[in-house]
């Protein structure tokens, strides 16, 4: 859901100055500084029709008249040409006087313009057009009125005078003047430049821009609200509403995008003007309702348009390194993690006042001692409230306790990368493989948090100082402690919130591999076993089992009938494993191998026990890729051959293979509605349902968070991506 670049037509005219939109006809105007009309399809970029001689002057404003189908001309030539859809002129009006900006008010049937030091209003009438002849005027401004804007029963105008004026139409019906209910005098330091109207279902508000620099935001009755400063001068405000964002050009190539939800300028997270370095500034900008585009001057004499895309990447985020893998918590607040190759990690969430905006933590378990790591409390307990020892005590807090006490490196020498992630919601731990054999356990500092939920609140602290102290001592008495073990597992879920506020650290690094882990499969709580399993595959085609709620290394593969091959006992198949998956409805895992086989086997916490059920053959390349899906019950798999393969339960056979016309990297299914994620295929026909473009380089993991209808990509292009998912229409509508 963005607003992705269309194409680019470069005018030959002397100079654009307005900009224009004829919905009957579907095309774009410009304005030219020598008079010139031209008209151009919004589509192809093709000219369609030119106007030398309606006026003199430099064109300053368009406007549609929607009632009558017809389109309006200024110039400060003092006249108001009138255009049919034939592009044509049906009439043309001598004002006297320059027209720089012109609206029309609706309720009143009235067209509002602006001239220097004046605003007037005639009367409309759909048989006898514009009736000059009843206009009426009002001179608060004393500059030229730059702007005007209508809404409901108000107008409100600007102009280089610095004022904003809000005149209401309704206050007496027989009176078809204007009335002035609100005058800022000194609405900005300098000239008012742009005027927009931002309309949202929860309020509705105006933003100003000003040769001084800055947009002010106010409400309907002219309150300020907020200021903004800004490196250049504005030059224009559009408010694109599809998106939910102002566009502000301020002497750019690119317009700085602000979400007025939030007041928060979002432009970094957004893809529309991303690695655009240079090249003419934006001067004029307009969002046109019908095709929601905007169409915009760039420069002198170019023309640019951007439609929205309802499959455009919503929110991107940035990294320095290529990300290699995404794992995401379900409770609130949600988070998302990411493992990069350069073996950091980092911790995003999303900002409550906007959608757009997301903070970040970055961990690195790598570059310090274990002892020595810590992560940044993210705690939002007031400071003024704890006391100085246990300020000095803090860092005393925050250990990373692990099996081994040195990091081996990875192969050849080089830092360990993460290559796959997983959240394990039951614990609230996540675990994260690397390049170096070993899997790691990040979880929320529970020596904290512990100390967070124990800590008196400030109303209590006003109400009851000494008991207060009591708590603090007992909090220093205990800082050195971790949870209770008779902890239940409701508590537990009640204080997530106030765990994950509390510092995110290394708890435990598992050893087991002696290369790669390139595979990871949690096998949860259930009727069947009391604890939660992690199963982990690699490179040195081994597979080992780690009881998560203890942290130790349960049990590996064993093949019973190589017992007198010490060094093929332990081997799970012919190539190294490259991806795991766990079928919790029949207690089987699955991994892929770069033999071309997918093997199955029935998990058990008993390496020898894990008797092979089945063997998936049908891939002519590495399989990258193996997942189950929980909602048809079958095995899908991705490989390097460009096909991904839908394989019957019981995997004897492969049901239908999809092609995707490229090597797959990693696979997902949409949890809400079965649709496989590579590109978006319906679950049923598996045809092609949606596309996602605008990645650079692979990508490397992908999943779907369905608590926000989104999925999430990363990529060898160091981003993570956000996409709306897929919506599948009712029966009822995909059959009409």
């Amino acid at each position: 859901m963005s607003m992705q670049k269309q194409l680019s037509v470069r005018d030959d005219c002397r100079s654009i100055t307005a900009l224009g939109y004829h919905p009957a006809r579907r095309e774009a105007l410009t304005g030219c500084a020598d008079g010139v009309i031209k008209w151009w399809d919004i589509e192809s970029g093709r000219r369609t029709a030119s106007s030398t001689k309606e006026h003199s002057g430099m064109i300053t404003h368009f406007l549609y008249w929607a009632d009558s189908k017809l389109l309006l001309s200024a110039s400060n030539d003092g006249t108001v040409a009138v255009w049919t859809i034939g592009a044509t002129v049906l009439e043309k009006i001598l004002l006297r006087r320059p027209v720089f900006s012109m609206a029309i008010s609706h309720r009143r049937h009235q067209l509002v313009c602006g001239f220097a030091g004046r605003v007037t209003v005639y009367p409309l009438d759909e048989k006898k057009g514009i009736r000059t002849a009843k206009s009426s005027s009002d001179h608060r401004h004393s500059d030229i009125v730059s702007f005007i804007v209508c809404h409901d029963s108000q107008i409100y105008t600007a102009g280089y005078d610095r004022k904003l004026i809000i005149f209401d139409t309704s206050s007496y019906p027989n009176v078809k003047g204007l009335t002035a209910v609100h005058c800022i005098s000194r609405a900005h330091e300098a000239g008012i430049t742009a005027l927009a109207l931002v309309k949202e279902k929860e309020s509705t508000r105006l933003l100003t821009g000003s040769f001084d620099k800055t947009v002010r935001v106010w409400s309907q009755d002219g309150q300020l609200i907020q200021r903004l400063s800004f490196a250049g001068v504005i030059t224009v405000l559009c408010y694109v509403p599809c998106v939910n964002m102002v566009w502000n050009a301020s002497e750019m190539p690119v317009a700085t995008l602000y979400d007025p939800k939030s007041g928060e300028i979002v432009s970094d997270f957004i893809d529309t003007f991303q690695n655009i370095e240079g090249g003419p500034n934006l001067e004029r900008l307009m969002y046109v309702p019908e095709t929601s585009s905007v169409i915009g001057s760039v420069g002198q004499r170019h023309v640019m348009v951007w439609r929205y895309n309802k499959t455009g990447c919503v929110t991107i985020l940035k990294n320095r390194q290529p990300t290699e893998c995404l794992a995401y918590t379900m409770k609130k607040p949600i988070l998302l993690f990411s493992g990069h190759g350069d073996g950091t990690l980092l911790k995003w969430e999303r900002f409550n006042s906007s959608h757009f905006l997301y903070s970040k933590e970055l961990f690195n378990v790598f570059e310090t001692p274990p002892q020595g790591r810590g992560s940044r409390s993210s705690s939002r307990a007031d400071s003024s409230t704890v006391s100085d020892e246990m300020k000095r005590r803090g860092t005393s807090l925050r250990r990373c306790t692990r099996s081994n006490e040195s990091v081996p490196p990875a192969p050849g020498g080089k830092t360990a990368g993460f290559t796959r992630s997983v959240f394990v919601e039951e614990l609230d731990l996540l675990a994260l493989s690397s390049e170096n054999g070993s899997v790691y356990l990040w979880g929320f500092d529970d020596s904290l948090s512990s100390l967070l939920r124990m800590m008196p609140s400030q109303t209590e602290i006003d109400s009851d100082p000494a008991k207060a102290r009591e708590r603090f001592e007992l909090l220093l008495d205990r800082a050195g402690g971790s949870r209770d073990s008779t902890t239940t597992e409701e508590e537990r879920v009640s204080d997530s919130v106030t765990n994950r506020v509390s510092g995110f650290i290394c708890k435990k690094v598992l050893a087991g591999h002696f290369h790669t882990v390139s595979g990871l499969a949690v096998v949860g709580k259930g009727s069947i076993y009391s604890t939660v399993y992690l199963i982990s595959g690699g490179w040195d085609r081994r597979l080992c089992i780690w009881d998560l709620e203890t942290g130790e290394l349960q049990d590996t593969f064993c093949n019973p009938d190589l017992d007198g091959w010490l060094e093929l006992k332990e081997v799970a198949c012919d190539g190294v494993i490259l991806d795991l998956a766990y079928s919790p409805k029949r207690n089987e895992f699955a991994y892929s191998s770069s033999d071309g086989l997918i093997y199955i086997r029935q998990f058990s916490p008993v390496g020898r026990e894990m008797r092979l059920v089945n063997v998936l053959q049908g891939h002519q390349a590495d399989i990258t890729a193996i997942v189950w899906h929980h909602l048809s019950d079958k095995w899908i798999s991705g490989s390097e051959d460009g096909t991904i393969r839908i394989w019957s339960a019981d995997g004897i056979q492969c049901e239908h293979t999809v092609v995707t016309n490229g090597a797959v990297t990693c696979l997902s299914v949409d949890s809400l509605n079965g649709c496989i994620i590579t590109m978006v295929y319906d679950p049923e026909s598996y045809l092609l349902v949606q596309r996602n473009a605008g990645h650079t380089d692979s990508i490397r993991s992908v999943l779907h968070i369905p608590e926000r209808k989104q999925y999430v990509t990363a990529s060898s292009d160091m981003t993570i991506r956000m996409w709306n998912s897929y919506t599948m229409l009712p029966p009822n509508t995909q059959q009409s």
